[in-house]
């Protein structure tokens, strides 16, 4: 607990750095909003679980540090977890298990991005994800649906990851240009459940986004 503090302490502290500095150079902060689909799974020892779609909508600040650099800062709430099935045999009859995971975070990814000639460019930072809470759903063969939402005790509030990807720069012509498309790779570094041996998320996001007023475009 006291290695989560200290995150979620550098977090602040990252994001009042951030705002600061912007706040003295206003022109060069943009705004827009991103959204788009996650496929996520749970990583553990045994490596059971399957991968499950979510979806992720938020807001974003950028603020360019020159033509080819850039910070950006990502809220979003967006939903992640696991689903797997697998044959269960009795004495009379082979049964079909379902089990699904879905859980609710606010992520908060800061990326430094990385603009290369023509259309692409790199981004890398780390995030802070923060648990709203969730549930499993599980069926035996054509049994009823089992619902269970966590309890608070049972997972923890903060999550720490890593992010690497690809975006877009340029896209379209015109007023279009500034649309961008990304591709993300999320590592967790901290455990979802508590009491449990290693599990933590791990997923790619496709998402499109709007900056607003300013392209995305090197001048």
């Amino acid at each position: 607990m006291p290695f989560l503090k200290r995150l979620f302490s550098l977090s602040i502290f990252l994001l009042m750095l951030f705002f600061c500095n912007t706040s003295l150079n206003s022109q060069e902060l943009l705004f827009g909003f991103t959204g788009g689909l996650n496929m996520n799974t749970i990583s553990t020892k045994n490596d059971e679980g399957g991968l499950k779609m979510g979806a992720n909508i938020g807001g974003i600040a950028q603020y360019k540090l020159n033509d080819e650099n850039s910070i950006t800062a990502n809220l979003k709430f967006s939903t992640k977890g696991q689903q797997y099935s697998k044959i269960q045999e009795s004495q009379t009859e082979y049964l079909k298990i379902y089990h699904t995971t879905t859980l609710y975070y606010i992520d908060l990814p800061i990326l430094f991005q990385h603009r290369f000639k023509d259309i692409i460019g790199v981004e890398a930072g780390t995030s802070f994800n923060f648990c709203l809470g969730g549930k499993d759903k599980s069926q035996i063969g054509n049994q009823p649906w089992n619902i269970r939402k966590f309890e608070k005790k049972l997972y923890n509030p903060f999550e720490f990851g890593l992010v690497l990807g690809v975006f877009s720069n340029d896209l379209g012509q015109s007023s279009f240009n500034n649309i961008f498309i990304e591709f993300n790779y999320f590592l967790g570094l901290t455990n979802i459940f508590k009491n449990y041996d290693r599990n933590t998320n791990t997923g790619v996001f496709v998402n499109i986004g709007y900056i607003i007023e300013q392209p995305l475009k090197k001048k």
